[in-house]
């Protein structure tokens, strides 16, 4: 199983919305791809490129179509599922800096380690057998997303399923679509520094509920533009301020 298998994979999907809804509702992928050889470099980009691609651009309809799957099919649902967090754990460990005191982080590095044991053995890991493993597990998922999805077409309910699934789209907003708006904000007012994803995720649920307050969608992000922008430059803007008028205090005195 190579890399551009599961690519192709990717695309069917990609392919099948489209060709369903008139949309895009997966996008393209800018991050760099595997190449070979297959070593540890190669699995590094391929695990960037599979979590884009599940937890990214294909949302939210592979989670629209996912949730379909736990009542049709129980045990299929968690598979996939389990597949989707594997991918997780082995971009976190890469990219974030777990703490050793927290119970959870441990969780997701022993959980990491045990799947690159188990499907790259031991010292030293064997990195091409990763890479393999890893394109067929998540071929295997995005293969039963388009199966279901190919089965909820097929059937005379198909116009109501594409309905469910623009709906879906349209009232749930991914993590990611506020990054770039906040991260727009920031550079807009002049603030380095800030930890996007952290502020982002004590931000989420409000600012979820505020795009729900929009029919279109368009309408909807120009409104969260303005009100995330507005927000850092109450919060952020106002503290610089009151910090500035203090030092002036200081040297006065």
């Amino acid at each position: 199983m190579s890399f551009d298998e599961l690519k192709s994979t990717c695309e069917t999907l990609r392919a099948l919305l489209r060709e369903a809804t008139g949309r895009e509702l997966i996008s393209a992928i800018s991050v760099d791809e595997p190449t070979k050889p297959q070593d540890e470099l190669h699995f590094i980009k391929l695990v960037s490129w599979c979590y884009v691609f599940l937890f990214e651009v294909a949302q939210p309809a592979a989670r629209h179509i996912l949730s379909l799957l736990r009542t049709s099919n129980p045990s299929v649902h968690r598979t996939v599922g389990e597949i989707f967090e594997t991918v997780n754990r082995l971009r976190t460990v890469r990219v974030h800096n777990l703490s050793p005191q927290s119970n959870r982080d441990d969780h997701i590095r022993r959980q990491a380690f045990i799947w690159l044991v188990q499907n790259g053995g031991g010292n030293p890991i064997d990195w091409p057998v990763c890479c393999r493993s890893l394109c067929v597990q998540v071929r295997s998922a995005i293969e039963h997303l388009i199966a279901k999805w190919l089965d909820l077409v097929a059937s005379e309910d198909a116009s109501s399923a594409v309905e469910d699934l623009l709906s879906a789209i349209d009232r749930e907003w991914p993590p990611h679509a506020f990054d770039r708006i906040l991260e727009a904000a920031a550079s807009h007012i002049g603030l380095t520094g800030l930890d996007c994803v952290k502020y982002r995720e004590s931000r989420l649920k409000y600012w979820r509920e505020l795009v729900g307050y929009f029919e279109r969608r368009e309408e909807a992000e120009a409104a969260i533009r303005s009100a995330i922008r507005c927000e850092l430059e109450h919060l952020f803007e106002s503290a610089a301020a009151r910090s500035r008028q203090s030092g002036h205090a200081t040297a006065e005195r």
